[in-house]
């Protein structure tokens, strides 16, 4: 089944895109002279102000503006991008013109004339260009000339009141400055009157030296002292003999840290008892093998041993002793040292303080005596013209005037230009204000209905008599395929027990409604339905004209019951299809259609055909089609492209749904077939037999 409302297969986005550029373009098209008139105006109305343009003279002057004043190396309150925009401005400026004009009138009263100013400066120089452009090239030259003259004169007083200010500006600072260095000098002075610098500089060193001493002998007796109380008298006494194993370096009685705290016979006396013992057991564990323990030998070597540790236990005893008096006179000794330690600390914590706030003085006055010396450079510079060297300079005088093209080319092109921006813009406004429909893209923008047919533009295919009705092989294969689509729709349309009577209208006239529906009952006849085609429009209707049948008789003369409907009916060259010509025109058609005899008629025709398609007057046009439309099954509205207006057929359509009107869709008629978002039948060479 075709879909009703197909969406074109580049998505609604491009296609809507697609369909308003080529909207646009038929319209520049067709309405080309818009553009051509439009662009003829612009290029008179720029040819006519160059016409009427006067002769213009340039003359030129170039001038040198140095971007600083300088100090050595130094820049003073200036820099280049605003000397650069304040010499611009000044140079464009009224009182610099005006300055001008007095000057010229003085110089030369016998010259008349005016002239435009303009400033610039070439890039990564320090010249400045002053153009002048006027009618007269004489006064154009000399006006250019005092603008550079009036321009120098203003800058030089600018100068001189800038270094005048400057120097009141620094000897100002400078009498500041003076004054806080005289400040600075004598708190130096008292400071260093009631402080003897020299002694406390000496003080300080050698407390700091003395102190350092004091901490390195508190940390050896510190160490010292853990080791007392880590090590027994054993390993104390036992360490010489380590030291003696690995050399002769240690002195007797300990390391470095308890030198002293025994005597050498002591030591000694306890290393060698140690080895004698040592070889006693050894001899007793000998003889242990061979002697009973109750063996006379054997008791006198257990006795000598026995006497041995006593001689070592009395060397510990005492060594106990000695170890306990030294770590005694330790402590005592770091008493002393933290005393010693606490007083020389605030010592040199005052020595230090004292020499911290002389050199805090010492470089305030050093500080200020810098600033001294560079203000007084500055103020000697500026008084005695040094470093400022040429600031104004002309480096070339008023060039003689020449004759300024008046640009013809570019102001054509800005006239071809702007008409054309003109045209296009009127263009677009006309699009825009025009609410014709010309696909069903912008069908589905307005309307709410679904579209069931397309009806491709052949009017190339017209002939006197009129468009030529649908043939069985009827080359026009796009046109003939799309009622083919319109009957499948309409034969597979949802929601539709039964289309037995169909009407066909329009909004207004001349869009094609009575072709459509004289191709559609031709359509349907083909697919062998019984089909009846009746002329309603009893004003204008022309079906008889297009199946060239004789129209003296027909549905006026049926209303007005001067005869049977079936004597009215009419057969065609279609076996199965008849029509009902509208018969003579008659104004009273609203009162005829109102009679019962169209409501009797047509539930006749339904047993007698399978479908009933009649043509009716434009909606807007009279009351004929709202008037008879309830009686159908379902009403077609005809719409043709690049003609009918969206306003008018949503008028026509609310008419039709205030009387309840069953309203099955749209046809849109006249279709260009080259739009973007018609892409049905495209194919006739290459599918048609």
């Amino acid at each position: 089944m075709d879909n009703p409302n197909p969406t074109p297969p580049g998505g609604s986005l491009s296609a809507a895109f697609g369909v308003k550029f080529y909207r646009f373009r038929t319209l520049v098209q067709r309405r080309w002279w818009i553009l051509l008139l439009t662009v003829a105006a612009g290029l008179a109305f720029q040819a006519w102000r160059v016409y009427t343009k006067p002769d213009l003279y340039e003359s030129m002057s170039e001038l040198m503006v140095r971007p600083e004043i300088k100090q050595g190396q130094k820049v003073i309150d200036e820099s280049w991008e605003t000397l650069y925009g304040d010499t611009i401005k000044m140079l464009q400026s009224g009182e610099i013109r005006a300055n001008a004009v007095r000057r010229l009138e003085l110089e030369a009263p016998q010259l008349t004339g005016g002239a435009d100013i303009s400033a610039s400066i070439t890039p990564r120089t320090s010249i400045f260009t002053v153009v002048g452009k006027g009618s007269n090239p004489e006064y154009t030259r000399r006006f250019v000339d005092a603008i550079v003259a009036s321009f120098m004169e203003k800058s030089r007083g600018f100068k001189g009141d800038a270094l005048t200010e400057t120097s009141t500006g620094i000897s100002a600072q400078l009498d500041k400055i003076r004054q806080d260095l005289k400040q600075e000098k004598e708190k130096l002075d008292e400071f260093v009157r009631l402080n003897d610098m020299q002694f406390w500089t000496i003080q300080m060193e050698e407390s700091v030296n003395f102190l350092s001493g004091l901490k390195t002998r508190q940390a050896e007796l510190l160490t010292e002292k853990q080791r007392l109380e880590s090590l027994t008298a054993d390993q104390l006494l036992a360490a010489p003999s380590k030291a003696a194993q690995v050399g002769k370096s240690q002195p007797i009685g300990g390391d470095s840290q308890t030198d002293g705290l025994f005597s050498g016979d002591l030591v000694q006396f306890y290393l060698q008892t140690t080895r004698e013992l040592q070889e006693q057991q050894a001899r007793i564990e000998e003889r242990s093998r061979v002697w009973k323990p109750l063996h006379p030998k054997m008791k006198a070597l257990e006795s000598a041993a026995t006497q041995m540790r006593s001689k070592l236990d009395w060397i510990k005893k005492q060594a106990g002793e000695m170890m306990g008096s030294r770590r005694a006179s330790i402590d005592s000794e770091l008493k002393s040292l933290e005393v010693s330690l606490a007083s020389w600390t605030e010592k040199v914590r005052e020595a230090a303080h004292k020499d911290g706030n002389f050199k805090i003085l010492e470089e305030s006055v050093k500080r200020l005596q810098g600033q001294e010396d560079k203000l007084l450079e500055s103020l000697r510079t500026i008084e005695t013209g040094a470093g400022t060297g040429d600031v104004l300079k002309v480096t070339q005088r008023a060039t003689p005037p020449r004759l300024v093209e008046k640009g013809t080319v570019k102001n054509l092109l800005i006239g071809l230009f702007g008409g054309l921006l003109v045209g296009g813009l009127a263009l677009f406004l006309i699009d825009r204000s025009d609410d014709r429909l010309n696909s069903s893209t912008e069908i589905l923008e307005h309307f709410s209905e679904s579209i069931l047919g397309q009806i491709p533009n052949v009017s190339d295919s017209r002939v006197e008599s009129g468009l030529p009705l649908i043939q069985p092989e009827d080359e026009r294969y796009s046109y003939a395929e799309a009622f083919r689509s319109l009957r499948s729709s309409l034969i597979f349309m949802p929601n539709q027990a039964e289309l037995k009577t169909l009407l066909i209208t329009s909004a207004i006239p001349n869009e094609g409604k009575s072709t459509v529906a004289s191709n559609l009952a031709v359509t349907m006849a083909a697919a062998g339905a019984r089909v009846i085609l009746i002329d309603a429009d009893l004003r204008r209707g022309d079906i008889a004209d297009i199946f060239d049948i004789q129209a003296e008789r027909g549905l006026s003369t049926i209303l007005r019951g001067e005869m049977n409907w079936k004597s009215a009916v009419l057969s065609t060259a279609y076996p199965t299809l008849w029509v009902i010509p509208r018969g003579p025109v008659t104004n009273q058609s609203a009162e005829l259609l109102l009679r019962p005899t169209l409501e009797s008629m047509l539930d006749e025709m339904k047993t007698e055909f399978d479908l009933v398609i009649v043509n009716t007057a434009p909606i807007l046009a009279t009351d004929d089609t709202p008037t008879m439309a309830p009686h159908f099954d379902g009403v077609l509205m005809v719409m043709r492209a690049q003609f009918t207006s969206a306003r008018l057929t949503q008028n026509a359509l609310e008419a039709l749904y205030q009387r309840q009107v069953n309203v099955l869709g749209l046809i849109l008629n006249c279709v260009d077939t080259d739009m973007p978002d018609y892409y049905y039948y495209r194919y006739p060479k290459y599918y048609a037999a």
